[in-house]
């Protein structure tokens, strides 16, 4: 709870915030991490446990859905309980998970492993962002998100390259050993330095409302994993997709009548507010469907090693660094949109480069950098929106129902991306779902991988297009002082703003 010191602070901050901030950003840099380091381990989990792309998808997606899924509860949860709390409770479970990971003997059990990480890590990210929010002032906020969000993207960015280096060196399993470190990390500094706090009036628990949106989430993903062997038209995929559609309809229903929903009905009514979370999922799922693509097409099809596909991504998290430093000056001076809008565009354009990556490295290069640039310019400003539509002791739900969109486009990302992967691949090729052995089928996997890229860059393009129309531009006076002391509610102060564009 916030004590009456706590409000003393709300204008200068916590006395120990950048510490508290460093320990947020290793804690949400450790769950975001995983994805890099298994996306190079890719082929060699394919080759040991003899799986093709389709299963592999679930491998990554099994991580992906099961976070998503329970972020809307988790955030709730650590409102009520504390933050603290559920981000050093979801370390734990995150820790236990990399063990069973290692252990792994096969698809399954390593599916069912990545699922237990997902949904520790949707204890973690909420609180991080939460916590965050609760230390610092508004007028620091927007760098502190800076470096948060710096954070996750270099967890994507640099992952593949210590991924390589692991797996280079030791087996796959390697790359779930090593999370150790920081859970022992973020534990030990965490339960120091982190702040206590929770919701003034927490909202209770809603089992209903998670299982239904689960469903709809589980249901749509599956769907678009499967129609690559089945097709879009097959029983099970039309079946997935109508328990998709049922789902979503009764979680509306349910959430509309339950006297304390999980979603706040009032923010989705925000232009602001869908144009930074819709921005986020789909620069997020045209991130995570190139990057789970580009690693295998480098070591199946242009014939890298573990450790040099790690190291020819290497540049995109340089890249993130250099657009996430930028972000804060591009949008004070032309707001959310235009900081949004040009990272998604630029993240785009980046994609679209990598259709031609098969003519050599510097194209890959290039698409890597302008790619890392967006992906550092929109990610700030789209964050700092969504947290400036509501007061701090509503932060926790905010940030979970931001990050369920933005783990929702992780997981839609593989399923969306490398289902084009698949189906083009087994369209061109007689070795089906396998990795390419002959250079016939190598060369179907390059055309298949640019194909793959091209929907992942027209994805991008339409978040970019879905800022620039939703997002307010540069604010023409301050927001009102209610709006950073979470007062009164701030929601309509911000559309105010929204309205001077």
């Amino acid at each position: 709870m916030r004590t009456p010191d706590a409000e003393l602070e709300a204008d200068v901050g916590h006395p120990r915030r950048w510490w508290v901030l460093a320990v947020l950003s290793l804690a949400l840099f450790m769950i975001i991490l995983n994805n890099g380091l298994l996306n190079v381990a890719i082929p060699r989990i394919m080759r040991d446990l003899d799986t093709g792309i389709t299963r592999t998808q679930w491998i990554v997606d099994g991580y992906a859905l099961v976070f998503a899924a329970c972020l809307l509860t988790a955030g709730t949860l650590s409102d009520r309980y504390g933050r603290k709390r559920a981000t050093l409770l979801g370390t734990v479970v995150f820790g236990l998970g990399s063990l069973v990971a290692v252990t792994a003997e096969g698809a399954t059990q390593l599916t069912l492993a990545r699922g237990l990480m997902g949904a520790a890590a949707a204890c973690v990210m909420p609180g991080t962002l939460s916590i965050l929010v609760d230390v610092f002032p508004a007028r620091e906020r927007p760098r502190a998100i800076a470096v948060w969000g710096s954070a996750s993207a270099l967890g994507v960015a640099a992952g593949p390259v210590l991924g390589g280096v692991l797996v280079n060196h030791f087996w796959w399993g390697s790359v779930f050993l090593v999370n150790l470190l920081p859970v022992a990390v973020v534990l030990v500094a965490g339960a120091a330095l982190l702040p206590e706090s929770a919701a003034k009036v927490p909202r209770p628990a809603d089992p209903v409302g998670a299982l239904l949106g689960s469903a709809t989430m589980v249901g749509l993903v599956y769907g678009v994993i499967h129609a690559s062997g089945s097709g879009w038209t097959s029983g099970p995929v039309l079946g997935a997709f109508a328990v998709a559609a049922g789902g979503g309809a009764g979680f509306v229903a349910w959430e509309r009548r339950h006297p304390a929903p999980m979603v706040d009905f009032a923010l989705l009514r925000k232009s602001a507010f869908l144009g930074a979370s819709t921005g986020n999922m789909l620069l997020f799922l045209g991130l995570a469907g190139t990057l789970f693509v580009l690693t295998q097409q480098m070591q199946f099809a242009m014939g890298y090693g573990a450790l040099k596909a790690g190291l020819a991504l290497a540049p995109l998290a340089v890249a993130v660094g250099a657009g996430s430093a930028f972000s804060p000056a591009l949008a004070r001076r032309t707001g959310p949109r235009g900081g949004v809008a040009a990272g998604l565009a630029c993240a785009a354009a980046g994609i679209l480069v990598l259709t031609r990556s098969a003519s050599g490295y510097p194209v890959l290069l290039c698409g890597l950098a302008l790619c890392g640039v967006g992906v550092g310019l929109a990610l700030t400003p789209a964050t700092d929106t969504v947290m400036l539509l509501v007061p701090p002791d509503r932060s926790g739900n905010a940030a979970a129902l931001n990050d369920t969109m933005q783990e929702l486009g992780n997981a839609l990302g593989v399923a969306v991306v490398g289902t084009v992967l698949a189906r083009r691949y087994t369209h061109g090729t007689a070795e089906s779902m396998h990795p390419p052995r002959t250079p016939g089928a190598r060369d179907a996997f390059e055309q298949a991988a640019s194909a793959g890229f091209a929907v992942a860059a027209a994805l991008v393009l339409a978040g970019a297009a879905a800022a620039a129309l939703l997002l307010p531009g540069p604010r023409r006076e301050p927001f009102p002082p209610a709006l950073h002391q979470g007062s009164s509610p701030p929601v309509e102060d911000s559309e105010n703003w929204a309205s001077t564009r």
